[in-house]
Protein backbone atom coordinates (compact mmCIF):
# COMPACT_ATOMS: atom_id res chain seq x y z
CA UNK A 1 0.00 0.00 0.00
CA UNK A 2 1.00 3.60 -0.71
CA UNK A 3 2.19 6.37 2.21
CA UNK A 4 -1.28 7.26 3.84
CA UNK A 5 0.27 10.84 5.06
CA UNK A 6 -1.90 12.95 3.86
CA UNK A 7 1.15 15.83 4.85
CA UNK A 8 3.47 14.95 2.29
CA UNK A 9 3.61 13.66 -1.33
CA UNK A 10 5.34 10.28 -0.36
CA UNK A 11 6.61 7.76 -3.02
CA UNK A 12 6.87 5.02 -0.14
CA UNK A 13 4.75 2.07 -0.18
CA UNK A 14 4.87 -1.04 2.14
CA UNK A 15 2.83 -3.25 3.78
CA UNK A 16 0.37 -2.34 6.67
CA UNK A 17 2.43 -4.00 9.23
CA UNK A 18 4.78 -1.09 8.87
CA UNK A 19 2.76 2.03 8.05
CA UNK A 20 3.00 2.98 12.09
CA UNK A 21 6.54 2.58 11.80
CA UNK A 22 6.61 4.50 8.43
CA UNK A 23 5.15 7.67 9.60
CA UNK A 24 6.58 7.38 12.93
CA UNK A 25 10.29 7.83 11.41
CA UNK A 26 9.55 9.36 8.23
CA UNK A 27 6.75 12.14 9.20
CA UNK A 28 7.06 12.41 12.66
CA UNK A 29 4.03 11.57 14.10
CA UNK A 30 3.68 11.29 17.41
CA UNK A 31 2.16 8.01 19.30
CA UNK A 32 -0.49 8.73 22.31
CA UNK A 33 -0.78 5.97 24.21
CA UNK A 34 -4.44 5.23 26.45
CA UNK A 35 -8.26 4.76 25.84
CA UNK A 36 -8.48 8.36 26.45
CA UNK A 37 -6.73 11.26 25.12
CA UNK A 38 -6.59 14.94 24.47
CA UNK A 39 -5.03 16.14 21.01
CA UNK A 40 -3.71 19.42 21.14
CA UNK A 41 -3.70 20.97 17.32
CA UNK A 42 -2.04 24.49 17.17
CA UNK A 43 -1.76 26.83 14.98
CA UNK A 44 -5.27 26.80 13.58
CA UNK A 45 -5.31 29.98 11.81
CA UNK A 46 -3.30 28.49 9.45
CA UNK A 47 -4.75 28.83 5.70
CA UNK A 48 -6.32 26.01 4.24
CA UNK A 49 -5.45 23.40 3.36
CA UNK A 50 -3.51 22.25 6.30
CA UNK A 51 -3.67 18.95 8.38
CA UNK A 52 -3.10 17.70 11.53
CA UNK A 53 -1.92 14.22 12.73
CA UNK A 54 -1.64 12.11 15.50
CA UNK A 55 -1.25 7.99 16.26
CA UNK A 56 -3.79 7.11 19.29
CA UNK A 57 -2.03 3.42 20.67
CA UNK A 58 -4.94 1.37 22.83
CA UNK A 59 -6.66 -2.27 22.70
CA UNK A 60 -3.17 -3.58 21.08
CA UNK A 61 -4.21 -1.60 17.42
CA UNK A 62 -3.28 2.08 16.01
CA UNK A 63 -5.40 4.86 14.85
CA UNK A 64 -4.40 7.52 12.92
CA UNK A 65 -6.46 11.09 13.78
CA UNK A 66 -6.20 13.27 10.96
CA UNK A 67 -7.84 16.90 11.21
CA UNK A 68 -8.14 18.61 7.89
CA UNK A 69 -8.48 22.08 7.40
CA UNK A 70 -10.09 22.79 3.65
CA UNK A 71 -12.23 24.97 1.83
CA UNK A 72 -15.11 22.92 0.36
CA UNK A 73 -16.84 26.18 -0.95
CA UNK A 74 -14.10 28.97 -2.39
CA UNK A 75 -13.64 31.20 0.43
CA UNK A 76 -14.75 29.11 3.36
CA UNK A 77 -12.83 27.01 5.40
CA UNK A 78 -14.12 24.18 7.50
CA UNK A 79 -12.62 21.30 9.79
CA UNK A 80 -12.75 17.58 8.89
CA UNK A 81 -11.94 15.12 11.66
CA UNK A 82 -11.75 11.35 11.77
CA UNK A 83 -10.11 8.32 13.05
CA UNK A 84 -8.56 5.65 11.17
CA UNK A 85 -7.83 2.71 12.16
CA UNK A 86 -4.09 0.77 10.93
CA UNK A 87 -5.57 -2.19 10.19
CA UNK A 88 -8.67 -3.98 8.29
CA UNK A 89 -12.02 -3.33 7.86
CA UNK A 90 -13.05 -5.93 9.26
CA UNK A 91 -10.35 -5.14 12.29
CA UNK A 92 -12.14 -1.51 12.19
CA UNK A 93 -16.05 -2.59 12.86
CA UNK A 94 -14.93 -3.74 16.03
CA UNK A 95 -14.18 -0.30 17.90
CA UNK A 96 -16.06 2.62 18.22
CA UNK A 97 -14.29 5.99 18.66
CA UNK A 98 -15.49 9.62 19.88
CA UNK A 99 -14.10 13.10 19.54
CA UNK A 100 -15.29 15.48 21.62
CA UNK A 101 -14.31 19.42 21.65
CA UNK A 102 -15.12 21.55 25.72
CA UNK A 103 -14.58 24.99 26.16
CA UNK A 104 -16.59 28.06 26.92
CA UNK A 105 -19.33 25.69 28.63
CA UNK A 106 -19.63 24.15 25.01
CA UNK A 107 -19.80 20.71 24.43
CA UNK A 108 -19.47 19.00 21.07
CA UNK A 109 -19.02 15.28 20.32
CA UNK A 110 -19.16 12.99 17.33
CA UNK A 111 -19.57 9.07 17.60
CA UNK A 112 -18.95 6.12 15.08
CA UNK A 113 -16.95 3.72 13.78
CA UNK A 114 -13.81 3.91 12.78
CA UNK A 115 -12.97 3.36 9.32
CA UNK A 116 -9.84 1.51 7.87
CA UNK A 117 -7.02 3.13 6.67
CA UNK A 118 -7.03 0.96 3.40
CA UNK A 119 -9.91 3.62 2.50
CA UNK A 120 -8.83 6.63 1.14
CA UNK A 121 -8.95 9.33 3.93
CA UNK A 122 -10.05 11.95 1.31
CA UNK A 123 -13.04 10.06 -0.03
CA UNK A 124 -14.40 10.06 3.60
CA UNK A 125 -13.87 13.66 4.11
CA UNK A 126 -15.40 14.31 0.54
CA UNK A 127 -18.13 12.14 1.92
CA UNK A 128 -18.75 14.04 5.19
CA UNK A 129 -18.16 10.60 6.93
CA UNK A 130 -16.59 12.48 10.12
CA UNK A 131 -16.91 15.37 12.35
CA UNK A 132 -17.17 18.25 10.11
CA UNK A 133 -16.97 22.11 11.70
CA UNK A 134 -16.98 25.64 10.32
CA UNK A 135 -14.46 28.25 11.12
CA UNK A 136 -16.26 30.25 13.34
CA UNK A 137 -17.68 27.23 15.51
CA UNK A 138 -13.78 26.21 15.58
CA UNK A 139 -13.34 29.42 17.28
CA UNK A 140 -15.34 28.91 20.01
CA UNK A 141 -13.46 25.81 20.75
CA UNK A 142 -10.35 26.98 20.72
CA UNK A 143 -7.89 28.56 22.90
CA UNK A 144 -5.14 31.29 21.30
CA UNK A 145 -5.62 29.16 18.33
CA UNK A 146 -5.31 25.72 19.89
CA UNK A 147 -7.87 23.44 19.63
CA UNK A 148 -8.26 20.40 22.11
CA UNK A 149 -9.65 17.23 20.73
CA UNK A 150 -10.75 14.50 23.14
CA UNK A 151 -10.40 11.26 22.21
CA UNK A 152 -12.10 8.12 23.53
CA UNK A 153 -11.67 4.30 21.91
CA UNK A 154 -14.22 1.68 22.73
CA UNK A 155 -14.05 -1.94 22.04
CA UNK A 156 -17.06 -3.38 20.70
CA UNK A 157 -17.41 -5.67 23.38
CA UNK A 158 -17.25 -3.20 25.79
CA UNK A 159 -20.21 -1.02 24.35
CA UNK A 160 -22.61 -4.33 24.04
CA UNK A 161 -21.76 -5.49 27.92
CA UNK A 162 -22.03 -1.89 29.01
CA UNK A 163 -25.36 -1.13 27.14
CA UNK A 164 -26.54 -4.94 28.74
CA UNK A 165 -25.76 -3.85 31.93
CA UNK A 166 -28.31 -0.15 31.34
Amino acid sequence: MPCLCPLFSCQWEGHLEVVVPHLRQMHRVDILHGTDIVFLATDMHLPAPADWLIIHSCFGHHFLLVLRKQERHAGHPQFFATMMLIGTPTQADSFTYRLELNRNHRCLRWEATPRSILECVDSVITNGDCLVIGTSLAQHFSDNGSLAIGIAISAATEICSSEAEM
